[in-house]
């Protein structure tokens, strides 16, 4: 993480002295969205984009039970209980950090006006390291008599699932757009990592396993120096369950964001995010499990949050149509079912340049 974060500070440095040198005649630095949006722009007729979308996020700190933390006497008999843990009782480990990292091509082209194809290939990268729960009645930590003593940990890593579609214009002016997202996500990402053995935790797969359907309906305005908009979505598990006899949640999403520009080729923004998301439903692949992670009941629930980001644009010379934004985003509120890990922070950022 360190590394890439070093890498993006020396792009935005190298690209710094052309955004500063841009005029206010090309291309505006709020007619993208915020970096954390998807599918939030279209293109004329003939043009192509080439775009890298960055993104991590990381769980860390407290285990949470809805939205409050969760007693340590609760994790060792509850967090691990579940009607098709047969013979099982206690947790034996609880997840303490969680990072991802997801590398995306960005691909876009229009063969009208009124479509944008695009083509959105990734990779997934996710690191987990857990504790043993103790158990006071037994006077040691219960994880000891299992293969991990002590903290310890894990990671996954390979080719995500792969979003495709387009997206299609529904109204708009000088001032206004309206459009709607027509996306499909194929399953291109593994389902069977493993961990010692067996299948590892649901959120280490690099892919869902199911083909998605990801719509998207978006609306743009602008007035002088601001900008604003707003995009509803979600995903729709079109499968009942995939090869490793599970399905992910459907997702719900709807955010809100407002920019200003400050000058040609600088614009900062503010959005607030909310999404549901629901449990996994299926079957319990890491059998009677030995940490929350393991149950497909503790996962999904109701999340918002809040983001602050920057856009920038070169608008003329050798550098000109190049983009770049960042996006940093802080969670505000977590009611998770089950028991979960709290989210804490995110990060988005995005290059790209239309041809």
């Amino acid at each position: 993480m360190r590394r890439t974060l070093r890498g993006l500070v020396a792009l935005a440095c190298l690209l710094s002295t052309a955004f500063a040198a841009s005029a206010q005649d090309g291309p505006a630095p709020d007619g993208h969205a915020p970096a954390g949006v998807m599918f939030d722009h279209l293109h004329e007729a003939g043009e192509v984009m080439v775009g890298y979308r960055f993104s991590w996020g990381r769980q860390s700190g407290d285990l949470l039970t809805g939205t409050q933390v969760t007693p340590d006497h609760l994790i060792l008999h509850d967090a691990c209980q579940n009607e098709r843990a047969v013979g099982h009782e206690h947790c034996a480990s609880r997840p303490t950090d969680m990072r991802m990292q997801m590398h995306m091509l960005d691909l876009m082209y229009a063969p009208t006006d009124r479509l944008t194809l695009m083509l959105m290939p990734q990779w997934m990268t996710m690191a987990m390291t857990m504790e043993p729960v103790e158990d006071p009645g037994a006077g040691h930590d219960h994880m000891d008599a299992h293969a991990h003593a002590g903290p310890h940990d894990h990671s996954t890593s390979g080719l995500g699932d792969t979003i495709f579609g387009g997206l299609v214009r529904l109204a708009g002016d000088a001032g206004t757009g309206l459009h709607a997202g027509v996306m499909f996500s194929a399953p291109t990402g593994a389902v069977d990592k493993l961990n010692d053995g067996v299948l590892t935790h649901y959120m280490m797969q690099p892919g869902s396993g199911t083909w998605d359907f990801v719509p998207t309906l978006t609306y743009t305005a602008r007035m002088d120096r601001w900008s604003w908009g707003g995009q509803a979505g979600g995903v729709l598990r079109m499968e009942e369950e995939n090869v490793s006899g599970y399905r992910l949640g459907h997702i719900g999403r709807v955010t809100g964001w407002g920019s200003y520009r400050w000058t040609g080729w600088l614009s900062t923004s503010v959005r607030v995010q909310h999404a549901s998301e629901g449990a996994i439903a299926g079957l319990d692949h890491t059998g009677a499990g030995t940490s929350p992670p393991d149950l497909p009941t503790n996962y999904g629930g109701r999340f918002t949050d809040v983001g602050v980001g920057l856009n920038a644009v070169v608008t003329r010379g050798a550098l000109a149509g190049h983009r770049l934004s960042l996006e940093w985003l802080k969670p505000v509120r977590n009611d998770v079912n089950g028991f979960q890990l709290r989210r804490t922070q995110a990060l988005a950022v995005n290059w790209s340049k239309a041809f």
